[in-house]
């Protein structure tokens, strides 16, 4: 069995675990072991069916006391984000530390980080490596990825998704905004990182399938004995706007057009 699983702390990291007992319900907090450590997660699902190969064990059911270890860990891991901060400052390299997470055990340290272009950070690594006596993980994030980590809140005033649920980040291309007939305005339609919003794909299908049984903006119809061409389709109506050779407009229903295509 697996489940679905959500990283605790300022990496956050939703992905599948493995475990070998009652996992519990959803919500519940448990240790997770993987290749890097030992990591609290949150459960989102505890029944997951499908392909994705797990990333960890669930170990047993956290309790306040490591609860609140991590909570130390987390304060101690901003320290040593100062610190890697401050070396690739000494070192002239253009890096911005965003999040640290350090493992359960204090064995392993995560830091994140942008940069405008990619970086060579090898020495970088090999001198925190040596001050802080622990295995670094340096990883370079881009926009969107930056506001998983980040968070903050949509339009809809909601935390944003991606740091809520979202398992994989997915491009998102500007048609899914001209299928859903919305005029592009960066202001509305970019979230917090800066791209469009990762909400556009979420109805995007249905705008297709409900675009597919009605005549294009453009195409000729016939209603009443004249012709007409399309100049709008409201879905949400479910009716065209119809230009009549006289110049006059109306919205048409759906069902009471003959298109000429067909």
């Amino acid at each position: 069995m697996k489940a679905l699983v959500a990283r605790l702390g300022c990496v956050p990291d939703v992905h599948v675990a493995r475990w070998g007992q009652d996992v519990g319900r959803t919500g519940s907090y448990w240790l997770e072991e993987d290749s890097r450590g030992l990591w609290p997660i949150r459960i989102l699902r505890s029944a997951e069916h499908g392909d994705d190969e797990p990333q960890g064990t669930l170990v047993q059911p956290a309790s306040g006391e490591d609860l609140e270890r991590f909570d130390k860990l987390q304060e101690e891991a901003e320290g040593y984000r100062q610190r890697a901060q401050a070396a690739a400052r000494d070192l002239g390299l253009s890096m911005r530390f965003i999040a640290a997470e350090l493992e359960f055990r204090k064995r392993y340290l995560r830091l994140l980080f942008t940069a405008p272009g990619r970086v060579d950070f090898r020495e970088l690594v090999r001198r925190l490596g040596q001050n802080l006596k622990l295995k670094i993980d340096l990883r370079q994030v881009g926009p969107r990825d930056e506001a998983r980590v980040l968070g903050g809140l949509g339009p809809c005033g909601r935390g944003v998704c991606c740091r809520s649920f979202l398992r994989q980040l997915r491009p998102i291309p500007l048609e899914m905004a001209f299928d859903q007939q919305l005029h592009f305005s960066p202001g509305r339609m970019t979230g917090v990182c800066g791209r469009l919003m990762c909400c556009l794909s979420y109805e995007h299908e249905q705008y297709l399938q409900a675009l597919a049984e009605v005549p294009q903006v453009g195409s000729r119809i016939e209603r009443g004995g004249q012709q007409g061409r399309v100049t709008g389709v409201n879905i949400f109506r479910e009716c065209v706007s119809v230009q009549w050779p006289d110049g006059t407009r109306e919205e048409v229903p759906w069902g009471e057009l003959k298109d000429e295509d067909h």
